[in-house]
């Protein structure tokens, strides 16, 4: 457990290192969500009916834009080769980066998406249930990403191929996420418990895959 921590701390100062990538990812997420009123018809109705689509789409183009600083970086300087040679099971190792990356960008994108409620003038009670449905959107995303990042590493036109991997993968998250936020005003928790087993499956299995994934990549 100490050299779990040990690897989630790296990340995170390596996250803090370049924090520009970081902060890119943030701000690609506000933009998007921000230019859709500009572009439709500016009626309070109407950005209250979109408000919760536009989020959760934002908030996945903005994931697919960050994910390749789970793997690639350190692909490319020879440390991926040395963490998977570490006494511990590669699984492990994938998971411990999967959580850093929550931290370092599924976190922040799910506080800023309470900025965008207001923007949408959504009604105050969908704060709560947008906040909670944005955090495990991006904890199921971070797994799935990490599957197609893993896949992808070292080929040509990685973030093409990455994106085609990925999207597909997301569409049915983004959907149940969507859902669950206006299913919990209406006392329905069905979609919730999907995002719950997505999420918990995801993070059990996809670490052992992506791991795999790797040891394939730098051999």
């Amino acid at each position: 457990m100490t050299l779990f921590f040990t690897l989630v701390r790296r990340d995170i100062r390596l996250a803090w290192r370049n924090r520009l990538d970081v902060t890119i990812g943030l701000v690609f997420f506000v933009v998007v969500a921000a230019l859709f009123p500009l572009a439709i018809k500016p009626s309070p109705e109407l950005l209250e009916q979109i408000g919760v689509a536009v989020i959760m789409v934002s908030g996945l183009l903005a994931n697919l834009l960050t994910l390749n600083r789970l793997f690639e970086e350190d692909w490319q300087d020879g440390s991926l080769l040395q963490l998977l040679l570490l006494p511990i099971p590669n699984g492990v190792m994938v998971l411990a980066k999967m959580v850093a990356y929550c931290l370092t960008i599924g976190l922040p994108l799910s506080l800023i998406s309470l900025v965008l409620v207001v923007q949408y003038q959504l009604p105050s009670e969908l704060i709560g249930p947008i906040l909670g449905a944005v955090a495990l959107m991006m904890g199921i995303l971070s797994a799935l990403g990490a599957l197609s990042s893993a896949l992808t590493l070292g080929l040509r036109q990685a973030g093409l191929l990455m994106s085609l991997l990925h999207l597909p993968l997301c569409a049915p998250v983004l959907i149940f996420a969507s859902r669950a936020v206006y299913s919990h005003a209406e006392q329905g928790f069905a979609e919730w418990w999907l995002l719950g087993a997505l999420l918990i499956g995801s993070w059990f299995f996809i670490p052992i895959a992506a791991a795999a994934a790797l040891r394939l990549a730098v051999e």
